[in-house]
């Protein structure tokens, strides 16, 4: 599916996955790293934690992708609302990611989390009733098949993010 194949008329809502969506990771293998040791593992959030302003510039080095940020932009411009839902273990780097996403998209996106992939079908029904519409009013952009599949299955738009190209 491509983005000429949404009528973003129809659009209430987009949601966008964090990792490799809207923070491109530097290193590719970022998950692997950090699971080479306890000690790593255990740092990565602590650091998060500690240091959320700058957690994605100077540690788990990510840039933005400029075909979302112009997308964002196209969307603001439209009114139409959105939301960043990660999965994540753990909150700890809960405020890194919305520090990223405030500082290179703008203060208008909220960062909210599932535990696993897959409960990102019930994230996006929970954002259906906050916002009250249908499902078929929401768009979800992700860097994962395996995510936009289960999405697909439940009659939620959805796409990769690979998959927007630039107007």
């Amino acid at each position: 599916m491509k983005i000429e194949d949404i009528n973003l008329k129809n659009i209430k809502v987009v949601i966008f996955d964090f990792d490799d969506t809207l923070a491109l990771h530097k290193d590719k293998d970022f998950c692997k790293h950090r699971r080479e040791s306890e000690e790593k593992y255990l740092n990565y959030y602590l650091k998060a934690y500690q240091n959320p302003d700058t957690f994605y510039e100077d540690i788990e080095t990510c840039t933005k992708s400029e075909v979302l940020y112009n997308f964002i932009n196209n969307l603001r411009n439209k009114g139409i609302k959105m939301y960043c839902l990660s999965g994540m273990k753990f909150s700890f780097h809960l405020k890194a990611k919305q520090s990223f996403i405030n500082k290179h998209y703008g203060n208008d996106i909220e960062v909210l989390y599932t535990a696993t992939q897959k409960l990102k079908v019930d994230g996006v029904k929970i954002i259906q009733k906050l916002n009250n519409c249908k499902l078929e009013e929401i768009l979800f952009i992700d860097d994962r098949q395996d995510t936009i599949e289960n999405l697909r299955k439940y009659g939620i738009n959805s796409m990769l993010a690979n998959d927007i190209e630039t107007n």
